[in-house]
């Protein structure tokens, strides 16, 4: 939305740019309009003073010209006018669109700095209680923990569920999977480095948990 903003603001500096272009530019041609208009009048005096057919044909071809100029100047005008109003209708657009932006800006980066404010909050109560729980584990295991979070993205301890681990979803050997259903030890995936650990040890989980098989009865 920022980047937006100011593009959109950018835009709208360069029409206001033309625009000021644009009325000087007017302001030049309605200068020279003018002046093509006092030559015209010139051009008149002198011809009710010249005292000579060639004179005369001289002064009405120049009073000529400088009028063809000035009704040239004249459509310019109009049309620069026409280009004035249409320019002022973007920007008058534009300035509208920019302010419900800016609006929307204001209310996004609010909200963002909201959620922000709760997830610093959260992550320092995590981060309190990570530290509660990592106090009690062997120092080498949790440096062997770090060490493979680190490498797999941040997800270094993951579930196995039905005998395949979760984080690279590769099956564990048969062996590994009865040691982690019977907790005796915690073990890496032979095919990511994750350290393992059976889902079903934790029932509360809000993924589909694993049950042990009931056990036969006594014969």
């Amino acid at each position: 939305m920022d980047r937006d903003l100011a593009k959109l603001e950018t835009m709208l500096k360069t029409e206001l740019d033309k625009l000021d272009e644009s009325r000087d530019f007017r302001v030049d041609q309605e200068r020279q309009l003018e002046d093509e208009r006092e030559q015209i009048k010139n051009s008149k005096t002198r011809i009710a003073a010249v005292k000579t057919p060639r004179e005369l044909n001289a002064a009405q071809r120049e009073m000529d010209s400088t009028r063809r100029l000035a009704d040239k100047r004249q459509t310019e005008l109009g049309s620069i006018d026409e280009a004035i109003a249409e320019a002022e209708g973007r920007i008058r657009t534009m300035e509208s669109g920019l302010g419900e932006l800016r609006d929307s800006v204001d209310v996004e980066r609010g909200r963002l700095t909201t959620i922000a404010a709760k997830l610093e909050r959260q992550a320092d109560k995590a981060m309190n209680s990570r530290k509660s729980l990592t106090d009690g584990i062997d120092a080498s295991l949790l440096n062997r923990y770090e060490r493979i979070r680190k490498r797999a993205k941040g997800l270094g301890f993951v579930a196995v569920r039905e005998r395949r681990c979760m984080g690279c979803k590769m099956a564990v050997a048969h062996q590994t999977y009865v040691s982690l259903r019977s907790a005796e030890s915690i073990s890496p995936c032979e095919n990511c480095g994750r350290l393992l650990y059976w889902a079903g040890l934790f029932p509360d989980d809000d993924k589909p948990s694993e049950t042990k098989p009931k056990s036969a009865p006594a014969q």
